[in-house]
């Protein structure tokens, strides 16, 4: 269609990120984020550019982002794109829109291709692999408790807990699968 130039774009000042502490387990990760159609889309059109706070999911799984069909909907985005989305359940045609996602700690990830999903109640967008993939991310369960990170641009110390396990345990060393 017609926007296959715009590309996304990550604009951060200082290294950034996202922190939650839970004090229990989690079944899945959902933080606060802000949202708006593409700034860049609205700038160019002369639309109308409504930021909105929302409960984004953390999809490891989701190879891309996704706006909830409702969202879309109060929002009035209009679409950029069709595409197809594969799930566990099946495939089906989607919508595809145009938005910025902005992160605690002013991170905004500027014209992010989102397909829609109808809605669950339980979050508006879903952070997938594509937005996942700048930077590091990681969950820790110890003591009956979830803390969640994420940081933009990654560490110049990966986390890496087999070499972490190896160094604990000389003798013993494991190799990666």
């Amino acid at each position: 269609m017609l926007l296959h130039f715009i590309t996304t774009e990550l604009h951060l000042h200082d290294p950034a990120g996202i922190y939650n502490r839970e004090e229990k387990l989690l079944e899945s990760i959902i933080t606060p984020v802000r949202m708006r159609q593409s700034l860049e889309l609205c700038q160019k059109y002369k639309l109308v550019c409504q930021e909105e706070k929302v409960r984004a999911l953390w999809d490891t799984g989701a190879t891309g982002s996704c706006i909830s069909k409702g969202l879309a909907s109060h929002l009035n985005l209009s679409p950029i794109d069709m595409c197809i989305v594969r799930g566990v359940s099946g495939s089906t045609k989607s919508n595809v829109y145009l938005i910025d996602i902005l992160l605690p700690s002013n991170v905004s990830i500027n014209n992010v291709r989102v397909s829609e999903f109808l809605d669950n109640g339980a979050f508006e967008i879903i952070v997938g692999m594509d937005i996942i993939n700048f930077g590091d991310f990681a969950i820790s369960n110890k003591d009956g408790k979830t803390i969640f990170s994420f940081r933009i641009p990654p560490s110049d110390n990966p986390i890496d807990f087999l070499e972490q396990i190896n160094k604990e345990n000389p003798g013993h060393t494991q190799d990666p699968a």
